[in-house]
């Protein structure tokens, strides 16, 4: 009985990795996008971090109207997105995991799209173009190099929005790679999450269509625009030295990451940032 239960398990194709934390203005939206995917080979592992509103009431009422395959999880705040996905892999099943932040969207023939993109060209990780509802337009993914992908995701930046991303699991597992839990990388764990890939020779593949949603939640941590500089110079510091004889280059990719986050502050009128990245640079080593 086991081992048919164990069969029935190994053949799911898609892990969607819900996180939630206070959602209940986006759960619902969430939860009724995944239920009209056009392919139904998937389950979904939500994992909330101590919500102390209604998304688990709204989650929990979901689940019980559908036959799609959904787990939660309800852990105790930590305000830590990697423990939430990083929990979410563990108790995954899928071959391939697509990570799902409660206020982005899937269109309804995502999973059927990747799944017939994932039958005809191998890859370790694959990611699209996404459709940014807070400035009405299609963002458009950029190529990653696949002779070097971890030198041009060091010095070209992330390029990949969480939500588009589909991973294949049995990639991590054989690298031992996991969404770092660290403090001074929260913000960009997604970032350094690519670049651990990358530096294990991960192949990425940008299927160029928009499939998804996101919506800047403005309330979101990548707003936090002081600790989000940090974190980011904390992952350019965290790999540096693996590019030891470019050293040159390593300076320019700083100088730009302080131009980018200059030019954010100034159009936010966020003098208090701006003020910050000026007495950064002063002091910085």
């Amino acid at each position: 009985m086991n081992k048919i239960k164990n069969q029935r398990e190994n053949s799911i194709f898609f892990s969607v990795i819900l996180t939630t934390f206070n959602s209940e203005l986006f759960i619902k939206t969430a939860l009724r996008n995944l239920y009209s995917q056009t392919f139904k080979n998937f389950e979904i592992i939500m994992i909330d971090d101590g919500s102390s509103d209604s998304t688990l009431k709204i989650a929990k009422n979901y689940k019980n109207k559908t036959k799609i395959k959904f787990k939660i999880f309800a852990l105790k705040h930590l305000g830590s997105p990697a423990r939430s996905r990083n929990f979410g892999i563990k108790k995954s099943k899928g071959k391939f995991l697509c990570f799902h932040d409660c206020d982005d969207l899937f269109f309804k023939n995502k999973l059927e799209f990747l799944y017939k993109v994932i039958n005809k060209k191998c890859s370790d990780v694959y990611y699209h173009n996404v459709y940014l509802t807070h400035k009405k337009k299609i963002f458009y993914c950029k190529n990653i190099d696949q002779v070097n992908s971890y030198k041009d995701l060091f010095f070209k930046g992330n390029r990949i929005i969480l939500s588009s991303s589909c991973v294949k699991k049995s990639f991590l597992k054989d690298k031992n790679i996991q969404f770092s839990k660290k403090k001074q990388l929260i913000s960009v764990e997604d970032y350094d999450f690519w670049l651990n890939i990358a530096k294990y020779k991960g192949k990425f593949l940008l299927v160029n269509k928009s499939l998804g949603a996101n919506n800047l939640n403005y309330s979101s941590i990548s707003k936090k625009r002081i600790n989000h500089f940090l974190a980011t110079w904390n992952v350019l510091k965290k790999n540096e030295n693996n590019f030891k004889k470019m050293k040159i280059t390593i300076f320019i990719r700083k100088i730009r990451v302080i131009i980018s986050f200059t030019k954010i502050a100034v159009f936010e009128y966020n003098f208090q940032f701006l003020l910050f990245i000026f007495k950064f640079i002063l002091f910085v080593k």
